[in-house]
C-alpha cells in the first residue's frame, strides 16, 4: 500500500500510531478513554483522522517548547488556548464532515505554575496540497479558550520524572511513527528495481559488435539494480531485528528505554532514507527520458521527501543523537563484528570526533561545535548504521540469499511481488504503446493535408 498510495499509509499510521497509540497507556482508570480507543479502533470517530497535535508554526523539532496552553480552572475543567501565532498548531487536519478526534500537546497551567507538559473556538485555515504527492490535508490550527472537561486530559497533572524524559515518554509513539514510516523505503527499493530492470530488458541498442542487445547487457545498468535489491534485503533484515525493542510490556518504564528507541529509529530512518535517494536518483537515470514523466515515477520522491521531515528532519535528529552519543548520556546496541572494516571505520570517526569534543571541554553548544562537529553528524550516524547491519555479503550468506543468487535478479524480484503494485508503461513495450495510444493525437485535418496551399 505504501508504493500504491502514501497517503492511505500515512493516514493510517496517523490514526493508529499517533493517535490510537498514544491512549491505551492512560485509559486503564478512565472509562471515557477507554470508549474513545475502542471507537478509534472501529473508525467510528473520523475515518483514518485521529492525529496527534505536537508541532506548531514556530516549534518542530523543538517542540518541548511549544506555546499552546492547556490551563487548570477551579472547577478541574480545562482551557486550551492558542496565545500567538507561533503556537498554532501546523499538522494533518483532512476536511470533511465525520467527527475528528486529536491529541494536542499542550504547556499545562495549573495554578499559575508550569508543569511544562471542531468546537467553538477552533479554528482552521487549510495548507495548499504538497507537490509530487497524493493530499491528504494539512492545516494550521488554533484555539481561542476552548473548555474541555476534565475527562480530556491526558497524563499526570505531577511527575518525578526529568522534564525531559517526561515529555520524551509521551510522544514516545513518534519514534514507532519514524521507524515505520521509513520502512516505505524497503517496498520502494523494489518496486523501483522492478521497474528499472523491465525497461532495461526491452530496451534495445546497438553493441560494439553491431548486435543488438538489450540494456540490461551492461553492468553499468546491472550493478546499480543489484545494488538497490541488496539495499532493500539489508534494511529488511534491519528492521525486523529492530522491531523487538518497542514492543512495550505492560510494567515497561517508558523513561528507561525511550533513548534506545530514539536512537534506533534515528539510525533506521537516516539509513533507509540516504539509501532509497542514492538509488532512487541512479535507477531513474536508467530509464532515460521516458521515465521522467508522471505516469513513470519509480516511486514519487515527493512522498520520501515528506517522510523525511515527518517526525523529525534528518539533519536535526542525527545531530542530536550524534551529541549524545557522543556525550556519553547513552550507548546503542554494539556491531556483532567489531574487527570488520565497516565497524573499525565507524570506531574511528566516532573517536576522532570525540577527541575533538573534548579539545572543546564537552561545549556541545559551542560555536567551535557549530563549525566542526555538526556537519559530520550524519556522516557518524550513517556510520554507526552501517557498523550494526554489517555488509550486504553478510546478510546474503546468512540467508538472504547467496553471492550466486544475487545475480539472478528476476528471481528476487519475482519473490518480492513488486509487480502486483507497479502501474509505470514503460515496463514493456505493449503497456507503453497503450499508453501513448490514450494520449491526446494533434494532426493536420484533412483538407489540410490534401491542400497544403
Amino acid at each position: 500500500m505504501n508504493t500504491v498510495d502514501g497517503a492511505a499509509a500515512a493516514l493510517w499510521t496517523i490514526h493508529l500510531n499517533l493517535a490510537c497509540g498514544t491512549l491505551p497507556q492512560y485509559a486503564a482508570k478512565c472509562t471515557e478513554k477507554r470508549e474513545l480507543c475502542r471507537t478509534i479502533l472501529a473508525l467510528e470517530v473520523s475515518s483514518f483522522q485521529g492525529t496527534l497535535y505536537a508541532t506548531e508554526v514556530g516549534h518542530g523539532l523543538d517542540s518541548q517548547n511549544i506555546e499552546t496552553r492547556a490551563e487548570l480552572l477551579p472547577d478541574v475543567s480545562f482551557e486550551i488556548h492558542t496565545p500567538n501565532s507561533r503556537a498554532a498548531k501546523s499538522i494533518h487536519a483532512p476536511a470533511g464532515g465525520t467527527p475528528k478526534i486529536a491529541v494536542v500537546m499542550a504547556r499545562l497551567i495549573a495554578k499559575g505554575q508550569n508543569y511544562g507538559s471542531m468546537r467553538q473556538g477552533i479554528s482552521c485555515r487549510p495548507l495548499p496540497d504538497r507537490s509530487g504527492t497524493r493530499p491528504i490535508g494539512h492545516a494550521i490550527t488554533t484555539f481561542n479558550h476552548v473548555k474541555l472537561p476534565a475527562t480530556a486530559f491526558v497524563g499526570d497533572i505531577k511527575s518525578t520524572l526529568h522534564p525531559r524524559i517526561q515529555f520524551l515518554t509521551s510522544i514516545w509513539r513518534l519514534g514507532i511513527g519514524s521507524a515505520t514510516m521509513a520502512a516505505l523505503c524497503i517496498p520502494a527499493l523494489r518496486v523501483a528495481t522492478y521497474i528499472t530492470t523491465q525497461y532495461a530488458k526491452r530496451r534495445m541498442v546497438e553493441n560494439s559488435q553491431g548486435m543488438v542487445v538489450p540494456i540490461l547487457s551492461f553492468r553499468t545498468t546491472q550493478v546499480p539494480i543489484l545494488r538497490a535489491l541488496c539495499q532493500a534485503a539489508v534494511l529488511e533484515a534491519f528492521y525486523k531485528e529492530i522491531r523487538p525493542h518497542f514492543s512495550a510490556a505492560e510494567d515497561l518504564d517508558l523513561s528507561a528505554v525511550v533513548n534506545i528507541r530514539n536512537g534506533l529509529a534515528v539510525l533506521f530512518k537516516t539509513l533507509s532514507v540516504h539509501h532509497y535517494r542514492e538509488s532512487s536518483i541512479t535507477l531513474t537515470d536508467r530509464l532515460g527520458a521516458q521515465g521522467l514523466f508522471t505516469e513513470n515515477p519509480l516511486v514519487s520522491l515527493g512522498k520520501i521527501r515528506g517522510m523525511t521531515i515527518a517526525e523529525g528532519d534528518i539533519s536535526v535528529i542525527c545531530i542530536r543523537l550524534a551529541s549524545e552519543l557522543l556525550l556519553g548520556r547513552y550507548s546503542l546496541p554494539a556491531s556483532r563484528h567489531p574487527k570488520c572494516l565497516l565497524a573499525l571505520h565507524e570506531q574511528a570517526v566516532r573517536a576522532e570526533m570525540r577527541g575533538l569534543l573534548k579539545s572543546m571541554n564537552n561545549r556541545h553548544r559551542s560555536e567551535d561545535v557549530n563549525r566542526l562537529l555538526l556537519p559530520r553528524s550524519m556522516a557518524l550516524i550513517i556510520a554507526i548504521g552501517h557498523a550494526v547491519i554489517q555488509d550486504h555479503a553478510w546478510y546474503m550468506e546468512s540467508g538472504v540469499s547467496s553471492r550466486k543468487d544475487a545475480m539472478a535478479a528476476d528471481r528476487f524480484l519475482n519473490d518480492s511481488g513488486s509487480e502486483l503494485y507497479v502501474t509505470a508503461p514503460v515496463i514493456s513495450a505493449s503497456s507503453w504503446d497503450n499508453y501513448v495510444a490514450t494520449l491526446p493525437l494533434l494532426e493536420c485535418a484533412k483538407s489540410l493535408r490534401s491542400n497544403p496551399q
